[in-house]
């Protein structure tokens, strides 16, 4: 029985043994080529694979990456079918196409599904439309702001892609009143509670209310930078590049202007019909000033319209006019449109006047509607295409039942452009609120013309106690923006935001050499020690130019120029002299660190101390008593308090005393006539920023002579006098200067004297710079190119005669500007020696600008001053978190 139990036991295992013996599995592994990791399966043999998760692998350049299945392969060229039993060990390679991809950011909660095309791109036939509560969906753009003035219009479908994008989608809300936008949204700038704000073109007195106005009103015509001609000329590669401006290749002045229509479809036609356009169909701003006519015709466009949504047609122009100029109101800008005797500067439209005073009717004035979008304008005199411009931005619209609903009982005044009653907006905002004496809030306004153009969708105008409660909001963080006066300037005088916008005058203090005029009844003794150049330069090095810039007479900006720091040669040269190898090696001669401007007291106290002491030794007795005149007002004493202060603590009152002599300014004028003063502050100056070489030339020395009353001592050195020298000039205005011209020589001499022919001017300078040898020896004693004249000689020909460097735009020959800057030198050299004025600063303007708010303009033009506003941004606005999206650049 136990071998019986023991057998079966036995056979059992034996069955189990063998069964085991009879079964096998396989591995299939998993390759993803890249992918994410899928774990290998064992599978009995002829047993199924379960498919596995598809594994996902990170896109390149833009593009990605989609899974298309399990292969036998690694060229994944032949597709494993997941019904095969597996009968062997298998490795399975993952098949991916590289997809170019099309997103949608609809920039709301709503995701939308990409489209994925093939590796090289391809089309996309359709996008979807979101939605937004609120909100008129407005297209797909390129750029995350949408519609700007670079990217003009939505994208149009059927869409040719050839690399991955996202396409975002561009909002505009259906009431903008509606809208509350957030801090980041929302450029904030300030008013004192004491500047008047009546919003309304007829009757507006101050600057201020003029720009506002501007911002609710559509100009018929205006300009923009004339990229076209930039791109043309090599100044920019595409619109809006300042990359060649900002590399100092070119100056910012090279971007010219163009005139464009905004309100109008046409500029001003003539009475034959002729818009006088140039063969390129462009508004003709040479011709248009000398083009004359009594009838100019107008033509607007069809979509303008009021923000209640009311049309705007020629009634609409003529009924403003009309409130212009109505006798019942008398409005302060009715003077704008009518010509007298006493009001020259007044458009002459006929008969205008006459309505004005009651002697003629609203019929018999020149304006006539031709139909509903055109209207004609006659004048009683001829005026200028120009001119008819002008009128046609100056006619600025009111609403006519909201400026109706304005007037008193009796027509006599209206509320409109107040609280009230406000500006019913035509142009880039309307006025969301305005709480009288808190804060005006002013929306974009989508229906807008040029709306592309504008880029804050809010502004916020708060009104502010005073300067000081403004720096503070500023401080804050709660203003976008702040002029700095003289209390605040110096504390953010080293601010990246700062931009400052320049005067066009130098200020410096005259040191008298000339001594009083007699015979204009000058009587004032100067004392001898000013004749002495080593006292003067001890006054020059003496005074810190940048502490009176940033904190005396504030905003300024400190100068070592006797013209102004942002004066050059020309236009488009891409430096100032001031930025330039010439002027900084005037420095270096000098042995002045720039970034002392001058301010070297140690050796002004060593040269002062040299000169007194002679002083002395000649039978002198100190102090020295220097006669500070000036006129009478407060601030200009706090100036002479400084000047007086500065010299008196550095040289010591025992050795130096400023004796301040204010008058009122005609009297003033009396003592520069006689030259009764020893020091005086004053800006002198020509108002331009081009033309450096006869500026320099004009105040370093015949201005003084030939300009009698401005004060200028230049160039006269009372202790010169002789019988060879009977007027008494400086030597730095009578002796040689030597100037390498080699530039100008060579344009001369290329030019030859056939083409010079009988222009003495030209003959003159190419005799200066002909090559001059020593007639004994033959040797060159003065090559070719080099000049060698008086400064006085080259000053008074720089300014009257006609001259190679005559120009104004760009240099007229290679190498102008470098010549140019050459004789400056000489002279700005000899003038700083000498020292007949010390520069004390150029007078500027300064504006501070938050963090958040980006100017792409990249610096200061004399026409466009900062860029207009469609070269702004905030970059806390989301929709310009990538910036100022630019297609031409990309």
């Amino acid at each position: 029985m136990i071998k019986k139990s023991l057998l079966v036991w036995l056979l059992l295992i034996s069955g189990v043994l063998l069964a085991a013996c009879g079964s096998k599995s396989f591995t299939v592994t998993f390759d993803s080529q890249g992918g994410t990791a899928v774990p290998a399966v064992e599978v009995e043999e002829d047993a199924l694979v379960t498919e596995p998760t598809a594994p996902t692998r990170e896109g390149v350049d833009g593009k990605a990456y989609s899974f298309t299945g399990w292969f036998t392969d690694e060229a994944a060229t032949s597709a494993f079918d997941f019904e095969t039993p597996i009968t062997e060990d298998v490795t399975l390679y993952a098949g991916w196409t590289l997809n170019v991809v099309v997103s949608f950011e609809t920039k709301t909660s709503e995701t939308l599904d990409p489209v994925l095309l093939g590796e090289d791109g391809g089309t996309v036939t359709s996008a979807p439309t979101p939605t937004r509560a609120g909100y008129e969906f407005g297209g797909w753009f390129f750029g995350r702001p949408g519609l700007t003035w670079l990217e003009s219009s939505a994208i149009e479908f059927p869409l040719e892609v050839t690399d991955s994008t996202t396409l975002y989608a561009y909002w505009e809300p259906i009431d903008s009143k509606a809208v509350s936008y957030a801090a980041g949204e929302t450029y904030t700038w300030s008013l004192t509670a004491d500047t008047a704000l009546i919003l309304n073109p007829l009757v507006y007195r101050w600057s201020h209310e003029d720009a506002l106005v501007d911002l609710m009103a559509t100009a018929l015509y205006s300009t923009e930078v004339d990229w076209e001609t930039a791109i043309a000329d090599g100044v920019a590669d595409y619109m809006g590049d300042f990359s060649k401006i900002e590399n100092r290749e070119f100056s910012i002045e090279a971007l010219d202007y163009v005139n464009i229509l905004v309100g109008a479809t046409r500029f001003p036609v003539d009475s034959n019909g002729d818009e006088h356009l140039t063969p390129e169909g462009r508004y003709n701003r040479d011709a248009a000033s000398s083009i004359m006519d009594t009838t100019w015709t107008y033509h607007i466009r069809e979509d303008l319209m009021f923000e209640n949504g009311v049309a705007i047609t020629a009634e609409t122009f003529e009924y403003s006019l009309q409130q212009y100029l109505d006798p019942l109101q008398n409005n302060f800008r009715s003077n704008i449109f009518f010509k007298t005797e006493e009001n020259r500067s007044g458009y002459p439209i006929a008969n205008a006047y006459e309505y004005f005073t009651g002697t003629a009717t609203w019929d018999q004035v020149g304006f006539e509607i031709i139909d509903d979008y055109t209207f004609s304008v006659t004048t009683f005199e001829p005026v200028s295409q120009a001119s008819a411009v002008g009128f046609g931005n100056n006619l600025r619209l009111v609403e006519p039942a909201a400026y109706e609903a304005s007037l008193t009982a009796d027509k006599t005044n209206s509320t409109y452009g107040t609280p009230a009653n406000p500006y019913v907006s035509y142009g880039a905002y309307i006025i969301k609120s305005w709480d009288e004496n808190q804060r005006v809030v002013m929306n974009k306004n989508y229906d807008y013309v040029l709306k592309g153009t504008i880029n804050y969708k809010s502004q916020v105008i708060e009104i502010v106690d005073d300067v000081d409660q403004r720096m503070q909001l500023f401080e804050d963080g709660q203003l976008s923006v702040a002029g700095l006066t003289q209390d605040y300037y110096a504390q953010y005088a080293e601010n990246p935001n700062v931009k400052k916008e320049w005067d066009g005058y130098p200020q410096y203090i005259i040191l008298n050499t000339r001594g009083s005029v007699a015979e204009y009844g000058g009587t004032h003794e100067i004392p001898e020690i000013m004749l002495d150049k080593r006292f003067r330069q001890a006054l020059f090095y003496g005074f810190d130019r940048i502490y009176y810039a940033n904190n005396v007479y504030a905003p300024n900006t400190a100068s070592l120029l006797h013209v102004p720091m942002d004066t050059k040669a020309y236009n488009q040269d891409p430096l100032y002299y001031s930025e330039s190898p010439q002027y900084f090696q005037v420095l270096e001669n000098a042995d002045i660190d720039p970034e002392t401007m001058g301010y070297i007291p140690s050796r002004a106290v060593d040269l002062f101390n040299a000169a007194y002491n002679d002083w002395v030794a000649d039978g002198n007795t100190g102090p020295v008593t220097l006669k500070l005149a000036g006129t009478d007002g407060p601030f200009e004493l706090i100036l002479y308090q400084y000047v007086k202060q500065s010299f008196e603590e550095l040289f010591g009152t025992d050795k130096l005393i400023v004796e301040i002599s204010t008058n009122p300014q005609e009297a003033h004028d009396a003592v520069l006539d006689r030259m009764d003063f020893d020091i005086v502050l004053t800006s002198v100056g020509f108002g331009t920023s081009t033309g450096i070489q006869w500026q320099y030339g004009a105040i370093g020395g015949f201005a003084g002579e030939f300009w009698h009353g401005f004060g200028l001592a230049n160039p006269f050195d009372k202790s010169a006098i002789s019988e060879d020298n009977p007027k008494g000039y400086a030597s730095y205005w009578i002796e040689d200067l030597e100037v390498d011209l080699s530039n100008t020589w060579a344009f001369l001499e290329e030019l030859g004297l056939d083409e010079i022919g009988d222009n003495e001017d030209y003959m003159k300078w190419y005799n200066w710079l002909q090559e001059e040898t020593d007639p004994d020896t033959g040797a060159v004693v003065k090559p070719a190119g080099i000049l060698r004249e008086t400064m006085q000689d080259v000053a008074i020909s720089l300014y009257a005669d006609s001259t190679p460097f005559d120009a104004t735009a760009k240099e007229p020959f290679p190498g102008a500007t470098t010549d140019v800057y050459n004789i400056v030198a000489a002279m700005h050299e000899a003038m700083m020696d000498w020292v007949n004025l010390i520069p004390t600063v150029t007078r500027s303007s300064a504006i501070v600008y938050a963090d958040n708010v980006v100017i792409t303009w990249p610096f200061y033009h004399g026409a466009f001053i900062w860029g207009p506003n469609r070269y702004r941004y905030l970059n806390t606005d989301a929709d310009f978190a990538d910036g100022l999206y630019n297609p031409y650049a990309q």
